[in-house]
């Protein structure tokens, strides 16, 4: 910047000298001509003109002096242009390796900025295939965790088999046991009852014959006759005992064909929600789910009819819906769309008609899948659409599809056990919640309304009965009909199975506790075990210890009567009894 304006200076100066060259010349050339105009007139003096021609001689060599002056001063100014244009076309050419310099760095930018954005879009496709890598390991880790808590639950159940028939083998043995020394009391009985008899026999002989004077078979006559009675009557006790005996093992054998049937059940615990959270790949998909004014969010929920609640503090979605198969519908549409990364109206009804056809096809293999598992065939078409859609429904959170599989399994199982019609108890417990998934059930009973609709598609008399009456909305009339609600009663009431609600929870403890305090004697009772047990401690000096038994049995039966509750509810009683003494 310096440079060019010691340029632009001396440039002004030249420009100066000269204008002022031409000034001093043209100012000499007007004297002249003023002169000569003088002499054409002849109006000037003699004098005066010799005295104007000293003047203009004096002014000429003035001038001519100042020229001398100025053309050395140009000559000057001539050698500092030369140097200045020697410097010019110095800095002109150091300006040229510049621009050249500069025209390289700017190339060199050009493409390090080129190589930088095939970085960054490189990196922008690594972080996108890591990112989905990601989801779909988080996809296959919670996959693996699902299949090792099956696992885990399967471990569980088969443990629980295990015991199952460990105790059914301790029961069994002790039962032989007990026939074992029973068999030697009555052996024991027996002999000394023969030794009584042959002594009794004996002694009645020699008293009648020495009384009365009967002859020996007479005698004989009279003792066996007076035997017989006598055994008659024990024989008579020992079938009273026997049937008591036979009632009792037929209890508990009926308690051990319900212990085996549920032993033989894989079942898993409740795991069902009414909300669904899907974690977004970045803050900014929020505005795009949301749109302008809300528009996509409003499209969203009109077109799939489930509730999107959108975390302010988190990249989380949450798809909130009772209709489990809305919720799964939209679920799907809503992570297709953050696929393809295109959100909008359009976009939104077209993804969504596409997973709507989806789900109707999945719902379909569900159906089939599930008729396999269960061993249910020839069903029609539109039962098993119906049998698919339990996939996606609930009933107390409990899954309604694998519920009615496994009331399926419990009933075929007790129909094979007490020899039952197994493919009716089967077929009619494996579609007895069919009218929970109806669209319309005109307000009827799911029972009635799954007969009705088994009816329509041609099932059975006996298995529509049985569909009927397992809520007893009508009257129970076979085996089978019994053998369903049984099933149901079992599966529903499995721990673990169903879900309570937490003040449903707290309401059944507080009842457990205000039987059990509520009968006199009792000094304080205590809830275990989630509801499952109740320990009751009574006051010794008003209770007896034959007492304790008895109000064991009437808190049972008060709780029973009372208050309903899934399994069953031990109840013990303890009467403690404490004494001191000091030793001196």
């Amino acid at each position: 910047m310096s440079l060019g304006l010691v340029l632009l200076i001396i440039l002004i100066s030249i420009i100066v000298s000269v204008i002022a060259v031409y000034v001093v010349i043209g100012k000499m050339l007007e004297k002249k001509i003023s002169y000569e105009t003088k002499q054409q007139n002849k109006e000037i003096s003699e004098e005066n003109r010799r005295e104007e021609i000293e003047k203009i001689k004096n002014e000429i060599q003035e001038l001519e002096k100042q020229k001398e002056k100025l053309v050395s001063q140009i000559k000057e100014i001539e050698i500092e242009k030369e140097k200045i244009t020697k410097q010019t076309e110095l800095i002109k050419s150091e300006l040229d390796k510049i621009k050249i310099e500069l025209e390289m760095k700017y190339k060199e930018r050009e493409s390090i900025s080129q190589e930088i954005n095939k970085i960054l879009e490189k990196a922008k496709k690594e972080a996108d295939e890591i990112t989905k890598k990601a989801f779909e390991k988080l996809d296959n880790v919670s996959k693996e965790w699902e299949n090792v808590q099956k696992q885990k639950q399967e471990l569980w159940e088969k443990e629980k088999q295990i015991s199952v028939i460990q105790r059914e083998f301790e029961i069994k043995k002790q039962e032989l046991e007990d026939e074992k020394q029973k068999i030697q009391q009555i052996e024991q009985s027996i002999k000394q009852k023969e030794e009584e008899i042959s002594k009794t026999k004996e002694r009645i002989e020699l008293e009648l014959q020495r009384i009365s004077n009967l002859t020996q078979e007479e005698a004989k006559e009279i003792l066996l006759k007076k035997v017989e009675d006598q055994v008659k009557s024990e024989l008579i006790q020992v079938a009273m005992k026997i049937e008591q005996e036979y009632l009792k093992q037929a209890e508990q054998k009926a308690k051990r064909i319900i212990l085996n049937t549920l032993s033989r059940i894989v079942s898993d615990s409740v795991a069902e929600n009414t909300t669904y959270s899907i974690v977004l790949p970045s803050e900014e998909y929020k505005g795009r789910i949301i749109g302008k004014e809300g528009r996509n969010i409003k499209a969203f929920e009109e077109i799939t009819g489930v509730d999107l609640i959108i975390d302010d503090n988190s990249d989380v979605v949450f798809v909130s819906s009772f209709d489990p198969i809305r919720r799964e519908k939209a679920r799907l549409t809503l992570e297709k769309l953050l696929s393809i990364g295109k959100i909008n109206p359009i976009a939104i009804q077209e993804v969504y008609d596409q997973v709507e056809k989806e789900i109707n096809i999945r719902i379909q293999e569900e159906g089939e899948n599930a008729c396999l598992q269960a061993k249910v065939f020839d069903l029609h078409p539109d039962l098993v659409f119906l049998v698919g859609k339990m996939k996606y429904r609930t009933s107390y959170g409990q899954n309604l599809l694998k519920h009615s599989i496994q009331v399926s399994s419990i009933a075929a199982m007790l129909a094979a056990e007490i020899g039952a019609n197994v493919e009716v108890c089967r077929r009619a417990a494996f579609l007895h919640d069919i009218g929970k998934v109806l669209d319309d059930s005109n307000g009827e009973p799911h029972a009635i309304a799954g007969a009705k609709i088994a009816k329509i598609y041609g099932e059975r008399e006996d298995v529509v009965r049985a569909i009927a009456s397992h809520h007893n909305e009508v009257p129970q009339e076979t085996i089978e009909d019994l053998i369903v609600q049984i099933a149901d009663a079992i599966s529903a009431s499995r721990p673990g199975a169903r879900k309570e609600t937490f003040q449903l929870y707290i309401q059944r403890l507080q009842k457990l506790e205000e039987i059990a305090t509520s009968f006199n004697g009792v000094e304080k009772a205590f809830v275990l075990q989630g509801g499952k047990e109740v320990i009751i401690f009574v006051k010794p000096d008003v209770i007896t210890d034959q007492e304790v038994y008895n109000l064991a049995k009437d808190v049972a039966k008060a709780i029973e009567s009372n208050l309903k509750y899934p399994g069953i509810i031990r109840v013990t009683v303890i009467r403690k009894v404490i004494a001191y003494s000091t030793a001196r």
